[in-house]
């Protein structure tokens, strides 16, 4: 008898322990479907470019990614707050990094395009693989609606804008994840400048990066990972996406989020703004990021190919 009420407890208490899990575990469910994918982060980051001209020190550029409007529902609403974040925050720049409707779902007017008008800044974007769904003249209809708004659609293309009496250069590539980039193009252009920024819809780019490429590169596609337990940038185990590589047959980078050193640039993945298919989060919460340009190093004491020495979150 005294081993049968033994046996009781322990059944008792591992019962208790396995109600809490489930618990626990809905709850975290509840937060990823229902939470996360709404709270929006808007992040302040100082990014060291070391031949950065001395006009441009303190330039600001907002960088916006992965909108996916017109797919679940709380995409339009982030956009929108993303939106109002950047015309309170009045960057010099604006930066977009493609998949605007999701599965390339758009229509010319109405409001599902409101958060893509009438930018507070001079707007460069290139498009990610969701807007080249349904073919190429998709694609252009999507690019010819973003210009109509005055952004500037760099495909494969670079240019250069005047801002604080300085020619800044701007390179942009067709989406790398369906290899469709032609970097010899776009850093090859006319203007023959190393770009302060080239633009990429997704980190695939990284391997194709000649040396010194561009001050920065900025990509997304990841949405940071969406689903992740892991604390690193570079994609494990721990993220969802190392077991959707193999499912669609067409592996994503294995740089997953935040910076990176990649041969002379600093390359980043931002979470993005928008969820697809998984329409949840976890640990990799929306973002509009707004990078402050400087010379001075983030961290002197640091190796020349550490990105401790060019980055610094302000907030």
């Amino acid at each position: 008898m005294p081993h049968d009420r033994v046996s009781r407890r322990a059944l008792r208490r591992s019962g208790i322990a396995l109600s809490a899990l489930g618990g626990l575990g809905a709850a975290a469910l509840l937060y990823a479907i229902f939470i996360e994918p709404r709270r929006l982060r808007v992040r302040h980051v100082a990014v060291t470019v070391p031949d950065l001209p001395e006009g441009l020190e303190g330039l600001r550029a907002a960088f916006l990614s992965d909108f996916h409007l017109g797919g679940a529902p709380g995409n339009e609403r982030v956009a929108r707050a993303a939106r109002a974040a950047i015309d309170r925050e009045r960057p010099d720049l604006i930066l977009l990094g493609g998949d605007y409707f999701d599965h390339a779902r758009w229509q010319s007017d109405g409001e599902s395009a409101a958060p893509l008008a009438e930018w507070p800044a001079p707007t460069f974007a290139v498009l990610g693989n969701h807007d080249f769904k349904g073919g190429p003249a998709n694609s252009e209809a999507i690019a010819a609606l973003l210009e109509r708004q005055g952004v500037c659609v760099l495909r494969n293309a670079s240019t250069s804008i005047r801002l604080r009496g300085q020619d800044v250069v701007i390179a942009g590539v067709d989406d790398p994840y369906l290899e469709l980039a032609d970097l010899d193009k776009a850093l090859g252009g006319a203007t023959r400048s190393r770009p302060l920024v080239l633009l990429a819809h997704a980190p695939s780019i990284a391997p194709l990066l000649p040396p010194g490429a561009a001050g920065v590169v900025l990509t997304g596609h990841t949405h940071g990972g969406q689903v992740r337990l892991s604390p690193f940038t570079t994609l494990t185990p721990l993220d969802i996406s190392f077991y959707l590589d193999g499912l669609y047959r067409r592996p994503h980078s294995p740089l997953q989020r935040g910076f990176h050193w990649v041969r002379g640039s600093l390359l980043y993945v931002t979470n993005g703004l928008g969820v697809t298919r998984w329409r949840m989060r976890f640990m990799s919460p929306p973002e509009a990021v707004i990078l402050h340009f400087t010379a001075t190093p983030a961290d002197p004491d640091a190796p020349c190919d550490d990105v401790r020495r060019y980055v610094r979150w302000l907030r």
